[in-house]
């Protein structure tokens, strides 16, 4: 050992007053002393003067807190002088270090503070900066990187429980690996940085191509998708120009026919008489209609006043069972609280009497008493005063001598009449205890039959429960069937108001009418005819109505019969009635053409007319007679090529929708003014049918049906009231039934409770009886003993006044006296006891209960009188109700009656105007139609406008003063060239609503929207006018030019061009240079930065690697001799280090694992505090090994350990203190006895000071 601690001089530090030299310090030095000595401030000495970097481990808030406080000069100093021994020539080394001669050379290293905490360095006496003490102290291997020559006795454990990160920065600092922490994270941050730059600018490169190489495409899409647009805009057009140029055309014609109907309406007006008595009678009949409904809406009103006043009188119905119930509740109980106040009456009179009795036989007593005292003689009697008092004088002298016997024998009897009052009490408790279970008995029966009535009870209201729970089902269903057909008469009622609404149609009855119907009625009662076809066929679609109208012609009230017999008889029947003439079709006779298969494979919306309608199989000749093969078309154009189309020049008869007809002869009839008045006639029957089922529901509604389903509603919630009733009965019993059945529970329990008392009782009593005759017996022998020692004192007093045993006379009146003291006791008890049972009896009969329970009897009986009253009365407003609403339902069906009459009134006076009325009005309807159509087409054309406008399509206009001439109305020849003048769609006002008697105001609100601006079709090409001459041409160039724009339109989508592409292709090629540019930039950068960042990660990690390789190969070598057992050399425990990271180990963790000998491995947490000091210092010996100092300072590490693993300790010291000074703080005898040197250190109390003993133990054996 080279260098080593020769001495320490302290100067005023803490409790070291004045100088104090400790030394010289030898190989192995031990610090001894008590608790508060000093020795941790000799510990602070060494720490101060060692290591400069380790202030903060010292006790003290500043420096000034160091100073000695009785100090004179604030001011104190630690020198430590280091012995530094070199070998005289080095090939005397071996020779010198053995013999332990050298020459030796001190160097001494002070640290002092001064009164104003400034801290100063001496090296030899020579004052030096921080810096250079530093150095001085580093040619020691003292504080270059981490102190572990400095131990602290807190810090043993928490080494060896640092967490893996902690030890890594431990194995750092000695390492020296943690002096390249900055530089390695600079390094490692600027090749980052270098790599993020090199990812942006080959991000940015790659980018850059890309979008270069998209710029040229998209320059190349942008050019074609301009081109698809401008034949697209063309296309739109040309598209719009035809549909305007078609719509102008139709709108001419519309405006003709609308000039020509015009001047019929205003002819038709001007023949047409007033109807006012018509409209006076119509107004009678709203009127009375409207009376009707009121009178309708007041009998609902006063059938829900009646179901309320029905519920009401339900409610007085439950209230009053309710009462009754309770009433007999009541009534049941007062009966059997009255039994049982007449019992417990009973047993009061017996408990009176026996009181009586015994009062009685106390007082015979008394008299008996006072007459045997008077009888008998007693001690006081027979003798003189002057004997009386020798007695008296013998009596003490007696009891003087007896007084411990006396003594003794009153402890007997105290405790004889304990042990008696003990018996009284156990037979008194026995007694009670027997009645209790008598009345628990008694009890318990009761309770039993309660049970059982109860049980009885219950199972009735279930039965009810059940009763009620099916009936209130039935009921329930029965309602909702009601309710169910109301709702669905409510819902069928509206259906065929809203049917009879939608169909506006006032069945004609003009008088031929009337008659047709009459003779047809006629008919069918004598000859049995099928009816007209209009009545036996049904149209499914509305559409063909016209058409089939038009198809059955003639025969479209043509009567249907079975026979030509038949068809005769009712010809002559009107002819002998003088009725009008009926066409009449005979299925016997009747032959129609059946139709041809191949007529339903024309196509498009050709069909035979037989197919678009409904009828009966049995009518189907008359169906064929009546149509034929007559087919139907949607459209005109459709209908002529159809009928005179075929290529084999076969001709049909064809009929379109609106009622056109086609002959085969070429002629085209009908018109739509003409064909609806025909039409209607389908809906006759249906307007019957439809009135004669409003009747029928609006009468059942009227009935008696909401009148019954309110009588089930009130019976329904009658039996609801009852139920939930008896369900809260049912709950109340079940309750009572439950707390019965406790109590039953209970009471069983207590008379098992009171069985054991008894016999508990009954044992007390026994042991009573058994200490009563042993106290018998020996109050008999202590009595003995008395008599004898008073028949010795009052021998010779008995022989003189001659009473043969006066102790027996004076012990027989005793006796006398205390028999009759305890026979009129247990009569005075047996008196209080009676009374007591009398007042108990008492308060049990419980008259106030009974008088409550006849007070609410009482007024129970009140309640259900006036709850009867209102019943009675509430009966009579009832059947009052009852009866006005059915006054109320005959004046309703009287009103209909009446309502009746006068619509068949009105009837009669429309008969003769209604055909006018219905020319009349097919001429307005036609002249409506025209309007509307005028209409219908200036707005097709105002949306193609603005539909132009949305889209950007330029239409070629021109204001109407430009026009020159006025505009030609050619427009069936095609030689239409600008439209009607109009206002441009955002400036066009709303079209106003057209009125039928008021043409002349349409056409002034036409021409006041009409305004200076056309369309210009001059430029349009002769092709496309064709393609607008009719809707076929039109909507197959429609298709032709969707189709081409569809295309021209997918084109476009697919194209999805950059419009700025052009634009930003030239950026694009700038954009690619100045990213490559700066693309080598960043890859030179790259390179520079790994390079410095590799140097400086091998060289942190080459002085890791080394460090933790050492104080790994070491650690568990140190562990090995730590642990090794004294006695069996082969058992010892085993540490090792292990690295989480072998690439770069100072960036993740390192783990201790330490064995202690013959234990399994288990976390460092889990083992004692002895095992983890031995292995924090099986560490940290380690660590010295790698990175050695002359010394170790130790204070207290043993203090956790046990007396073996001091020994082992301190063996491992004694082997290494060659090498290694070690300077330990000590309390354990097993390390400081194998020091070579012991310091002690004592507390001087009245100068509160510290001082230093030191002895050479190197003299005296182990």
């Amino acid at each position: 050992m080279l260098s080593h601690i020769d001495r320490v001089e302290l100067y005023n530090f803490k409790s070291y007053a004045g100088n104090v030299t400790i030394g010289p310090l030898k190989d192995f030095t031990c610090i001894v002393g008590p608790n508060g000595a000093g020795k941790s401030n000799l510990m602070d000495a060494l720490c101060f003067v060692l290591s400069p970097s380790a202030t903060t481990t010292l006790r003290g808030k500043d420096a000034t807190d160091l100073i000695h406080r009785g100090a004179q000069r604030k001011e104190c100093a630690v020198t430590a002088v280091f012995c530094h021994t070199t070998p005289i020539s080095p090939a005397a080394t071996a020779t010198t270090t053995a013999a332990g001669q050298g020459r030796d050379t001190e160097i001494s290293f002070t640290r002092a503070v001064d009164q104003r905490g400034r801290i100063t360095h001496k090296i030899n006496g020579e004052p030096v900066d921080d810096r250079k003490y530093l150095a001085a102290m580093s040619k020691f291997n003292v504080g270059t990187r981490v102190n572990n020559f400095l131990v602290f006795q807190h810090e043993v454990e928490a080494i060896a429980q640092k967490k893996a990160r902690e030890l890594t920065d431990l194995l750092e600092q000695v390492s020296g690996s943690a002096e390249l922490r900055e530089e390695y994270n600079r390094c490692k941050k600027a090749h980052e940085l270098a790599n993020q730059e090199l990812t942006t600018a080959s991000a940015e490169k790659r980018d850059a191509v890309v979008a270069l190489n998209q710029m040229r495409l998209h320059k190349k899409e942008a050019e074609k998708y301009e081109e698809v647009l401008r034949r697209i805009g063309e296309e739109r057009r040309d598209e719009a120009l035809v549909q305007l140029f078609y719509v102008e055309s139709n709108l001419e014609r519309q405006k003709q026919e609308l000039h020509t109907f015009t001047e019929k309406l205003t002819a038709l007006e001007k023949s047409i008489a007033s109807d006012e008595d018509i409209r006076k009678m119509k107004r009678e009949y709203a009127e009375k209609h409207k009376t009707y409904l009121e009178e309708l809406k007041k009998i609902r009103k006063e059938a829900d006043t009646l179901r309320e006043k029905h519920n009401t009188l339900e409610r007085i119905k439950v209230s009053l069972n309710h009462l009754k119930r309770q009433h007999e509740v009541k009534r049941h109980g007062l009966d059997n609280l009255m039994k049982t106040e007449k019992v417990q009456s009973r047993e009061v009179q017996r408990i009176e009497e026996q009181l009586q009795q015994q009062k009685a036989i106390l007082m015979a007593f008394d008299e008996r008493c006072k007459k045997e005292d008077e009888e008998h003689m007693t001690l006081s009697g027979s003798l003189t005063a002057e004997q009386l008092s020798e007695y008296r004088q013998l009596r003490k002298e007696a009891e003087c001598e007896t007084v411990v016997l006396r003594q003794q024998m009153e402890r007997i009897k105290r405790q004889q009449h304990s042990l008696v009052e003990g018996q009284k009490q156990c037979t008194i408790a026995i007694e009670n205890v027997r009645s209790q279970k008598q009345e628990l008995q008694q009890g318990v029966q009761r309770s039993n039959e309660r049970v059982a009535e109860l049980k009885n009870r219950m199972n009735d209201l279930q039965d009810t429960v059940q009763e009620l729970t099916s009936n209130i089902s039935q009921k329930r269903a029965d309602l909702s069937q009601k309710e169910k057909r109301n709702r669905e008469r409510e819902v069928e009622l509206a259906r065929i108001q809203e049917q009879l609404h939608e169909l506006r149609f006032m069945k004609e009855n003009d008088k031929h009418g009337s008659r047709m119907a009459g003779a047809l009625q006629a008919l069918r009662a004598l000859y049995g005819v099928r009816g007209r076809l209009v009545d036996l066929c049904t149209i499914p679609n509305d559409k063909y109505r016209h058409a089939v109208t038009v198809a059955l012609g003639k025969n479209l009230e043509a009567v249907v019969v079975d026979t030509t017999e038949t068809a005769i008889s009712c010809v002559r029947y009107l002819k002998e009635q003088r009725l009008p003439p009926m066409t009449f079709l005979p299925l016997d006779s009747v032959k129609g053409k059946e139709v041809n298969d191949r007529l339903r494979t024309f196509g498009g919306t050709c069909k035979p007319v037989v197919d678009v309608i409904r009828y009966d199989t049995a009518i189907e000749t008359a169906v064929q007679y009546a149509l034929g093969q007559t087919l139907v078309c949607n459209g005109m154009a459709e209908a002529k090529h159809v009928a005179y189309g075929s290529e084999d020049g076969e001709r049909f008869k064809v009929v379109t929708v609106d009622g056109s007809v086609l002959m085969r002869n070429g002629a085209v009839q009908g018109g739509l003014a003409s064909i609806q008045s025909r039409a209607r006639k389908w809906d006759e029957k249906k307007y019957e049918d439809l009135r004669a089922a409003r009747d029928r529901l609006l009468n059942d509604a009227a009935g008696g049906s909401e009148a019954e389903m309110a009588r089930t509603q009130c019976e329904l919630r009658d039996m609801e009231a009852r139920l939930e009733f008896t369900h809260g009965r049912i709950k109340v019993i079940a309750a009572e039934l439950q707390a019965t059945e406790q109590k039953v529970s209970n009471m069983n329990r207590e008379m098992k409770n009171q069985e054991n008392e008894e016999r508990a009782i009954e044992k007390r009593h026994s042991t009573y009886e058994s200490e009563l005759r042993r106290c018998l017996h020996e109050l008999q022998e202590k009595h003995g003993s008395i008599m004898q020692v008073e028949e010795r004192i009052f021998s010779e007093f008995q022989r003189r006044v001659n009473i043969p045993n006066i102790l027996e006379l004076e012990s027989h009146e005793a006796q006398i006296l205390r028999e009759r003291a305890e026979k009129r006791q247990q009569m005075q008890l047996l008196v209080h006891k009676l009374e007591i049972s009398l007042e108990a009896e008492h308060k049990r009969i419980g008259m106030q209960s009974i008088d409550d329970l006849r007070g609410a009897c009482v007024r129970l009986e009140e309640e259900i009188q006036r709850c009867e009253q209102d019943l009675a009365a509430y009966s009579e407003i009832v059947k009052t109700a009852e009866k006005k609403q059915s006054q109320s339902r005959d004046s309703v069906s009287e009103a209909k009656v009446q309502l009746d009459s006068l619509e068949a009134d009105i009837r009669q006076q429309s008969r003769t105007s209604e055909q006018e009325l219905g020319k009349l009005a097919q001429a307005r309807r036609g002249v409506t139609a025209l309007q509307a159509a005028c209409d219908t087409l200036r707005l097709q054309r105002m949306n193609i406008l603005r539909r132009c406008q949305m889209e950007e399509i330029m239409l070629p206009l021109k204001p109407v003063e430009a026009r020159g001439v006025k505009r030609s109305r050619a427009a069936e020849s095609g030689a239409l060239t600008q439209s009607e003048p109009f206002v441009l769609p955002e400036d066009a006002p709303a079209a106003a609503p057209t009125k039928q008697s008021q043409p002349s105001q349409s056409q002034r609100s036409a021409a006041t929207r009409e305004a200076q601006v056309v369309v210009d079709f001059s430029d349009l090409p002769e092709p496309l006018k064709e393609a607008a001459s009719d809707r076929t041409h039109l909507a197959a160039y429609k298709q032709r030019t969707e189709t081409l724009l569809e295309n021209l339109q997918r084109a476009a989508e697919s194209l999805a061009p950059n419009l700025k592409a052009a634009s930003r292709f030239a950026g694009s090629e700038d954009r690619l240079g100045s990213s490559s540019a700066h693309l080598e930039e960043a890859r030179e950068k790259v390179s520079k930065a790994y390079s410095e960042f590799s140097k400086v990660k091998e060289l942190r990690t080459q002085r890791f690697m080394e460090t933790f390789e050492k104080i790994a190969e070491n650690v568990d070598r140190v562990y090995r001799e730590l642990t090794l057992s004294t006695r069996a050399h082969a058992v010892h425990g085993s540490a090792y280090l292990s690295l989480e990271d072998v690439e770069e180990p100072y960036l993740a963790g390192t783990r201790y694992h330490a064995t202690p000998p013959l234990k399994r491995y288990m976390p460092m947490e889990l083992l004692s505090g002895g095992e983890r000091t031995m292995a924090a210092l099986a560490l940290l010996f380690a660590v010295h090994a790698v990175s050695p100092t002359p010394f170790f300072v130790l204070d207290e590490v043993d203090a956790a350990l046990d007396a073996g693993n001091v020994e082992k300790l301190a063996n491992y010291m004694r082997k290494n203190c060659n090498t290694t000074q070690f300077i330990v703080i000590s309390l354990k005898d097993q390390l400081y006895h194998v020091a070579d040197l012991l310091v002690g250190v004592l507390k001087n109390k009245q100068k509160e000071t510290s001082s230093i003993l030191t002895m050479d133990l190197r003299g005296y054996p182990f």
